[in-house]
């Protein structure tokens, strides 16, 4: 994986200039293919897509223009494009903020001969890594031997691969003093250990925009022959993704990295990045089922059978959650009365508005990504509670089951029911017309917030996969900083549905 090239330090002959030199402007094609940013900065843009590396090493937002940026696309152009892209469209590096290399770090970097680093985050997502990708002992085949041979055939997989193992080397440091991140520190002192860290942390931050790069060629060339390897593409970024929320979240614990986003406020790009697989995964489903990736499609219990157990408010105590961690308690005790209270919320909100809910929503909203009315807002809102009850009823179905056989903690033993309930998969099941009347902001005051209040409620189902690495941890900060985000809309009717995921965020 090594990316050799020419050292810039070559020495130059000692030419003398003529005395009275006449001045003449370089020639040079101008690019007008640069990101929107370097525009607006007037500086050189090296094209590099999805994020350009000025953007990348200032933590700004990174937009390019569309190939024919004249051309006005009509919504349903649009919104087919958003779907063909939803797993290309925020691919986001790592958000570190960290110093540059010194000229001559980063000559070294690209001129060894070996490339000892890289071997080093391979072996080390061989035997960490790899094993700790999936619950279920099948899947987990699947990350320990399938996965790194298609790394080995598509150079762009291998990128990617080698930046999640960079990730997990930085989510599981024991602590902050294990893999100093100052930034403060003095780039001259390159011979130090805390200067190899910075080169190794810029490392995974290009084994990654390299990845994109492949990924999004391979992307717009998909046929039926590569899709096995981008689906594994997929799965690597929707992984990286998740880890570099971790990191967001280990930043709040003292850890001297953070990300550019702003403070307190909760991150949903990566839910596109999950919708954009399980597309994926559904056009090219029947190339899919015979590749070597096929085991990691099936889920034995993601199926409608909890609707032969109804649930009563409050839910028993199963047997099955005796010496399971209290949050799984919690949860059997409390989702069932969560989805009464927000249908129910939802419900007032039909009244107080004067919203018919029966009326047929415009033709133009029809495929549209976007909302156009708060009539429909609230039905993608209903909808999408329709969506919780499913993930959790199939979680409270699981908790019913009788303990297996497996050699393995309550804990872990329900976890992997609940992995084979495709219980993650919740983010591609909810439309993308509302994760975009998020991100887009609808200024709809109580129904912007009750979006969140429901998305809150989606990330109690992961704090339940605490076995997980890129999940431990994560997802207690994002239902902290949407407790925040709807303290700030400032309407005290929301508050009481946050009660429920704030004290399921709780040790």
């Amino acid at each position: 994986m090594s990316d050799t090239r020419s050292s810039t330090g070559a020495s130059l002959p000692d030419v003398s200039p003529p005395r009275n030199p006449k001045r003449r402007r370089a020639r040079h094609n101008k690019s007008r293919k640069g990101c929107y940013t370097c525009k607006l900065r007037r500086v050189k843009c090296d094209e590099v897509r999805p994020v350009c590396g000025a953007c990348s090493f200032r933590d700004e937002p990174c937009s390019f223009p569309p190939p024919d940026e004249h051309v006005i696309p009509t919504s349903a152009g649009r919104a087919r494009r958003l779907a063909n892209n939803n797993v290309g469209q925020p691919l986001r590096p790592l958000d570190l903020h960290i110093p540059p290399l010194s000229e001559s770090a980063e000559v070294s970097h690209h001129n060894e001969s070996l490339d000892m680093p890289d071997m080093s985050l391979l072996t080390h997502f061989m035997v960490h890594v790899s094993g700790r990708m999936a619950l279920h002992p099948e899947r987990k085949l699947i990350w320990q031997r399938v996965i790194p041979t298609l790394a080995a055939e598509e150079e762009y997989l291998m990128h990617l691969l080698l930046a999640l193992a960079g990730t997990h080397a930085l989510c599981e440091a024991e602590s902050p003093e294990a893999n100093p991140l100052d930034p403060n520190l003095d780039p001259k002192f390159q011979n130090n250990p805390e200067a190899k860290s910075f080169r190794d942390y810029h490392r995974i931050l290009d084994h990654h925009q390299k990845g994109l790069e492949g990924f999004r060629q391979a992307l717009s060339e998909a046929t039926a022959n590569t899709a096995e390897y981008i689906f594994c593409g997929s799965m690597l970024i929707v992984a990286f993704a998740f880890a570099s929320l971790r990191i967001r979240a280990l930043g709040d614990k003292g850890m001297s990295f953070h990300n550019g986003d702003s403070a307190g406020e909760p991150w949903i790009d990566w839910l596109h990045l999950v919708r954009g697989l399980g597309a994926f995964v559904g056009e090219h489903y029947a190339v899919l089922r015979i590749s070597r990736l096929r085991t990691i499609m099936n889920y034995s219990h993601a199926n409608e059978h909890w609707k032969d157990f109804p649930a009563t408010s409050p839910t028993p105590v199963f047997p099955r959650l005796q010496g399971a961690p209290p949050r799984f308690i919690r949860f059997a005790q409390g989702a069932a009365q969560q989805i009464s209270l927000l249908r129910a919320f939802a419900n007032t909100l039909t009244q107080d508005y004067g919203i018919n809910m029966e009326d047929t929503p415009s033709p133009d909203s029809y495929g549209s990504p976007n909302i156009q009315t708060i009539p429909d807002l609230l039905r993608e809102q209903i909808s999408t509670i329709d969506r919780l009850e499913d993930m959790y009823m199939r979680t409270l179905y699981v908790f019913r089951f009788t303990a297996s056989e497996r050699d393995s903690s309550v804990s872990m033993d329900i976890q992997t029911d609940l992995e084979d309930a495709a219980v993650l998969s919740w983010p591609h099941l909810i439309s993308q017309s509302f994760i975009l009347s998020i991100q887009q902001g609808q200024d709809a005051g109580i129904f912007e917030g009750f979006s969140y209040v429901i998305l809150a409620h989606f990330y109690v189902l992961l704090l339940l996969f605490e076995d997980l690495w890129y999940l431990r941890g994560t997802f207690p900060r994002e239902i902290r900083n949407t407790h925040m985000l709807v303290v700030k809309l400032g309407d005290g009717a929301l508050m009481p549905l946050m009660q429920w995921p704030m004290a399921m965020q709780e040790e």
